[in-house]
């Protein structure tokens, strides 16, 4: 299987096309549940078999290939992964689907960072008394407590375990020097390889495992359904022909919607004009399958931005400009926000710019800790100017406004805080003078059904949906309610660990039985 895929590598063409078919639905076999157009007919209930890109829906089960599971598992990204192996760990013969090509979604695509406490690592680096409720406090901060607290104090019970589990499967992980933004200790682990190296050897130790079935290439179309039930999933396999695949449970782990401009321009606006730096098969409709069961959705205009894109060569730029001090003008010469943010956060404040972009400008200072502006400066897409004004001509932008702009922040310096309360500031900001064009981007969106903490769908009245788990992009987040308020691990948490643990309820639990669980703080949160 071929793993190495860099962040970028499927935007310009495979993403485009997986997001044309999931829009426009490959159900041939979904016979059409829209009403009667006469109004003067009585309802008639219809008993559907199946869900689909446009409704519920009837297919003919007869007439495709017959597959079978205990644990049917749709998507192959973090959570996917994670759920098939705990499932297969438990016994279960598992086959695990993936629409695109290779598995590793968003997951292959992250840095590889978790935030946990009390491993080996941690403590081998001197952090001794780190808790797992500080954890849950810095990932409640950023979104003002917001999310649900149950599903934060769950990831970071079992951050520990992740860290332990995926060692065993190979990854190497050490603690960050950096202090992330937002975090109140040095927790923050890092995979050898970032999220690349990391997710290659999770799938490595997927496929060395002989009950799990990979398919690949393989389109999910939807779920089948005995009433409310559900008992399996159909689609079209790599050779385009249709299956139908009955299990005793299946996962859904097909992630969230940065791909689908539809439910972007729904759920999100502001994200709309961003970047997608997003897994190709991140368009949705696992969402659209829940909710047509009945799944309460929640936290659906939640999204994890970065707020440095370098628009002049379409890369990621980086954020360590503005901790050291840059600033963002934009195309009339002010500034208009606090640069020193959590990436995310800062996001929607140059999406919302005149073109969606701003100028991240710095001096020397800045340019000295930056190990790409050498390399950035050959590729010409730094602007200079010994002065001010000779910035402010070569980016286009009135020459006495951001000689203002720049004149106030340099008055900030000085009195140690400037007019957007900045407090973590350069020495001086004087010339010479540089500048980036830059955008925001869109990671992956944080919202979709709604769970327990057992990865359980539910619906609004509190009712589990049978034979159905939800992990990762398609469930509910914690990062944020609304909005682009994100800690950093977030994502990994949530797909990795409810991953694991529907994986594992997948494999044990019978369906027709299954209860909601509610979670009860304890005092190891503390």
């Amino acid at each position: 299987m071929k793993n190495s895929i860099s962040r970028r590598d499927f935007l310009k063409g495979s993403a485009a096309a997986v997001a044309t078919a999931a829009v426009a639905g490959v159900l041939g076999g979904c016979s059409n549940n829209s009403s009667s157009s006469d109004n003067n007919q009585p309802e008639q209930k219809v008993d559907y078999n199946a869900t689909s890109n446009t409704g519920l829906c009837n297919v003919d089960v007869a007439s495709m290939d017959a597959w079978e599971a205990d644990v049917a598992v749709i998507g192959g990204g973090g959570a996917g992964i994670c759920a098939a192996i705990a499932a297969a760990e438990k016994g279960a013969n598992v086959i695990i689907m993936e629409k695109v090509g290779y598995l590793g979604g968003a997951t292959i695509l992250s840095g590889g960072k978790i935030p946990a406490t009390g491993t080996e690592e941690q403590i081998a680096y001197g952090e001794t008394d780190d808790t797992v409720g500080a954890n849950a406090q810095d990932i409640l901060r950023p979104n003002n407590y917001s999310v649900r607290e149950e599903l934060v104090y769950t990831v970071c019970e079992n951050a520990k375990d992740m860290i332990e589990w995926t060692k065993s499967m190979g990854v190497n992980w050490s603690i960050m020097d950096s202090l992330y933004y937002g975090q109140s200790a040095h927790r923050m682990h890092f995979a050898e390889g970032s999220g690349q190296g990391m997710t290659t050897k999770m799938i490595e130790h997927l496929n060395s495992l002989e009950s799990i079935t990979v398919k690949l290439s393989t389109a999910v179309e939807g779920l089948l359904l005995e009433g409310d039930t559900v008992i399996g999933c159909y689609g079209k396999d790599d050779a385009g022909k249709a299956f139908a695949l009955k299990a005793k449970n299946v996962v859904l782990a097909s992630s969230g919607f940065g791909n689908n401009e539809e439910m972007l321009q729904k759920y999100c606006p502001e994200a709309v004009p961003a970047v997608k730096i997003v897994a190709a098969g991140a368009t949705g409709e696992g969402i659209k399958w829940g909710e047509q069961l009945g799944a309460e959705l929640a936290c659906m205009g939640a999204y994890q931005g970065y707020a440095f894109h370098n628009v002049d060569n379409d890369t990621t730029s980086d954020q360590g400009l503005a901790n050291n001090g840059a600033i963002f003008i934009n195309e009339q010469g002010r500034r208009f926000c606090n640069e020193y943010g959590g990436y995310s956060e800062l996001t929607p404040h140059i999406l919302a710019q005149t073109n969606h972009i701003c100028y991240l400008t710095f001096t020397d200072i800045q340019a000295e800790k930056c190990a790409n502006f050498q390399t950035w400066d050959e590729a010409g897409i730094v602007f200079k100017g010994n002065t001010v004004e000779e910035l402010a001509a070569a980016i286009g932008v009135d020459a006495a406004t951001m000689t203002k702009t720049v004149n106030a922040y340099k008055e900030g310096i000085t009195k140690g805080e400037d007019v957007f309360n900045r407090t973590k500031l350069p020495a001086n900001f004087d010339g010479p003078y540089y500048a980036l064009k830059i955008t925001g981007e869109i990671r992956h969106t944080q919202g979709g059904i709604a769970t327990d903490v057992a990865a359980h769908p539910l619906r609004a009245d509190g009712s589990v949906i049978q034979g159905l788990y939800a992990a990762g992009g398609c469930t509910e987040g914690f990062s944020s309610g609304d909005g682009a308020a994100y800690m950093s691990g977030n994502g990994l948490l949530q797909a990795m660990i409810f991953g694991k643990i529907a994986g594992i309820n997948a494999a044990t639990e019978t369906r027709g039985d299954v209860k909601a669980v509610t979670w009860t703080k304890s005092e190891i949160d503390n």
